[in-house]
């Protein structure tokens, strides 16, 4: 197992060495989609990172569980259902299908575990339940809510103060005691008949379904927990307050790693504002390959624009033309991945890495003896493999 690692961690706010709990084995979760209608490449951006950084992570050597979630208990996907007028389970399986088969387009095979939120429902009432008897949470007209005043950490992972938190509150309700405090349960009945609680009938709320996936299944504490920037506040700041309230330990995850917005026309992407282009669109026009190196080659922290696929296909198509002249996936030697894996451990560099794969392909291509040039592409192609892009496929 390689050393050497480091990532961004948000709740800390600097680079900082990548150590699990218990090497080589690293727990990991993301947060998965709500499925009220199919995934768009603003997502894939996101899940396409994850899934190289889960790919890079077994490279080195580390025994990566990799966990996500699909949100199929959702008002979004209740409302979508009846427009499609079928039972929301129903609907979201359909959904959950879709989704599936876009993963499998991206090329994204690294999840250990796929988890819908609809089996863990019983979770979430106990762990409401829990909170309550230890005096983190209250009831409320059939609501329950978790009392932020109780926590002494919220708003860490955000990097907001006490008058910061109290310019953006929370599901405006006069049954809440503070205005930051939200929902574990909500007595609104998004599928018919279920689910039964102490508080009566009703849903789980958004941010205690994640808790209610993992601590079953990672345990109190795991090792990363990624996401969309977007998450930070409140959905991840809500995981922490109710895990570390719940279990007593912390912190409930090492490494918090989250991925920024992609933009098309100078506006977030989104379902809601009607502007989201879906990983099927796109892949009728751009190979996964494509779209893969297109969101790797943008730092994930840092904002992306549409505008990257363009490049993306002139990039891939020039160094699958270069590689496919020295021969098939066994041929040469696999050279050196040093500069590769030192790009990659520094916060995971995934613009730096191409760019190397790049130029050692363009050394190839200059190369007057063969045998090194073979071991030159063979490198660069393998490297890529690593990150889920084949120069060699459709070559």
């Amino acid at each position: 197992m390689k050393d050497g690692l480091v990532l961004y961690d948000t709740m800390r706010g600097r680079k900082e060495p990548f150590r699990p709990h218990s090497p080589p084995r690293v727990s990991m979760f993301v947060c998965g989609p709500t499925v009220q209608s199919e995934i768009h490449v603003g997502n894939a951006r996101t899940f396409i990172f994850f899934d190289a950084l889960a790919r890079y992570l077994r490279y080195l050597g580390f025994d990566v569980f990799y966990l996500m979630n699909i949100t199929d208990v959702d008002e979004q996907v209740s409302q979508a259902a009846a427009r499609a007028r079928v039972d929301p389970m129903q609907y979201s399986g359909r959904m959950i299908a879709r989704f599936m088969e876009d993963f499998r387009a991206l090329k994204i095979d690294t999840i250990s575990r796929f988890e819908p939120v609809s089996l863990h429902v019983e979770e979430a009432i106990g762990q409401a339940m829990s909170l309550i008897g230890k005096g983190f949470a209250y009831e409320a007209d059939g609501w329950v809510y978790f009392d932020t005043t109780k926590f002494s950490r919220w708003g860490r992972l955000s990097h907001q103060s006490k008058r910061d938190l109290s310019l953006r509150p929370l599901e405006l309700s006069p049954r809440k005691r503070n205005l930051n405090d939200f929902a574990l349960w909500r007595p609104e009945v998004l599928v018919d008949g279920r689910w039964k609680s102490p508080w009566g009938l009703g849903s789980p709320g958004w941010h205690i379904q994640d808790t209610a996936v993992t601590i079953p299944i990672l345990g109190p504490q795991y090792d990363l927990h990624g996401g969309a920037y977007e998450l930070v506040y409140p959905h991840h700041e809500a995981e922490i307050a109710q895990a570390e309230s719940l279990t007593g330990k912390r912190p409930f995850v090492r490494h918090w790693v989250h991925t920024n917005l992609l933009k098309t026309e100078g506006l977030k992407m989104s379902k809601s504002l009607g502007n989201a282009l879906t990983v099927r669109e796109a892949l009728r026009t751009r190979s996964a390959d494509e779209l893969r190196f297109a969101f790797l080659s943008i730092p994930y922290k840092k904002e992306a624009d549409l505008t990257v696929l363009g490049s993306a296909r002139r990039r891939v198509r020039g160094m699958r033309s270069i590689a496919s002249e020295f021969g098939g996936k066994d041929s040469g030697d696999e050279g050196s991945l040093a500069q590769f894996e030192r790009a990659l451990n520094d916060d995971f560099n995934s613009p730096r890495a191409l760019d190397w794969a790049e130029r050692t392909l363009r050394a190839a291509s200059r190369e007057p003896t063969r045998e090194k040039a073979r071991d030159l592409a063979a490198s660069a192609v393998r490297g890529m493999r690593i990150l889920g892009v084949d120069l060699l496929e459709g070559s």
